[in-house]
């Protein structure tokens, strides 16, 4: 990972205050210190299994991207970030938001560019002073609390890839005028969504080898506590999947899919049922034809299998007339 540029600005607000703008005239020297800390922001954003998006159509009222661009073309970071910082002061300036510390880093990682945009609030630590043992309070920046968030990849969004954005949804209330500040869009369906976590789910069974009873017994349990959220409308949390996969372990599922790079929203908000019916229907599409069928009719035996062929048990007569049987001879 090599740090190409990192500043610091300050937004100041406190609730139902008016933010005033604090902003840097320099670019941080790139240290030790440093290359320690964007190590650390980058894996406690990682680890929050942002959601994949996308810019906002409408430029004029989400100006960050049109910012972002003339940053490629003239590379003055300086000038980028502090006029990302006077949108920031437009989106934040409601009674229920408070202020905190914005860092914008350009990096390099597997020859790939990254911008990270991420707020930052400080919390108190305390230490000792070694030559007379008194306690003292500091305030530091707290990484480990992540909560507004945004990536930007510059390769994909370079060559049109419609998955060169991420961001950190937060707590809905808190993240909101973060998200409209960069503009983000979340283009990963919540069908979308639990199609990607299903996946995970199943690579993290076989990875393991855990056996059908136990996958089942799983499953079952993922797919009650989603109904849940679905009738209390709150949003599928991956930290609660991961405690219900491997209740002795909780983090094991998610060590899983921060290992193997998966691409896993944190948060799935619910919309309808069907987003989610993934987790009771297997889906098989070739070409010609798209078979769709509830979980269940496997442990009831309605659909077998014999080796490569899939079987339907006790089908109505009046299907199998209306498309097996041959057709009328022409005179």
């Amino acid at each position: 990972m090599i740090v190409k540029k990192i500043v610091f600005h300050h937004i100041v607000k406190e609730l139902k205050g008016t933010p005033k703008l604090k902003c840097s005239d320099k670019l941080l020297p790139i240290n030790e210190t440093v290359i320690e800390f964007v190590e650390k922001l980058i894996k406690n954003y990682s680890s929050k299994n942002p959601t994949q998006g996308t810019f906002k159509e409408d430029k004029l009222n989400y100006p960050f991207q049109s910012k972002a661009d003339e940053y490629v073309k003239n590379d003055d970071f300086l000038k980028f970030t502090q006029e990302s910082m006077t949108i920031l002061e437009s989106k934040i300036n409601i009674s229920t938001t408070t202020g905190g510390y914005v860092v914008f880093v350009h990096y390099e990682e597997k020859k790939v560019d990254f911008l990270i945009t991420a707020m930052l609030d400080k919390s108190a630590q305390f230490t000792v002073d070694d030559k007379n043992l008194d306690i003292a309070k500091l305030m530091t920046l707290d990484v480990e609390k992540l909560a507004r968030a945004n990536r930007l990849n510059f390769n994909k969004w370079k060559a049109k890839d419609v998955l060169y954005l991420s961001f950190i949804k937060g707590t809905r209330e808190v993240s909101k005028y973060f998200i409209d500040f960069i503009g983000s869009t979340d283009i990963t369906s919540a069908k979308e969504n639990f199609l990607k976590l299903n996946e995970a789910t199943n690579k993290y069974f076989v990875h393991n080898n855990l056996s059908v009873l136990e996958k089942d017994k799983i499953k079952d349990n993922i797919s009650n506590y989603v109904v849940d959220c679905f009738q209390k409308g709150n949003d599928v949390e991956l930290v609660s999947i991961s405690s219900i996969i491997n209740a002795q372990d909780p983090n094991s599922f998610l060590d899983f899919i921060s290992d193997k790079e998966l691409e896993v929203s944190g948060k799935i908000a619910i919309n309808k049922k069907t987003d989610f019916d993934t987790l009771f229907r297997n889906r098989v599409s070739e070409k010609g034809y798209t078979l769709v069928f509830d979980k269940s009719l496997v442990k009831t035996k309605k659909i077998e299998h014999s080796g490569n062929q899939i079987i339907i048990n006790d089908v109505p007569i009046e299907y199998i007339k209306n498309f097996f049987e041959d057709d009328e001879p022409v005179n």
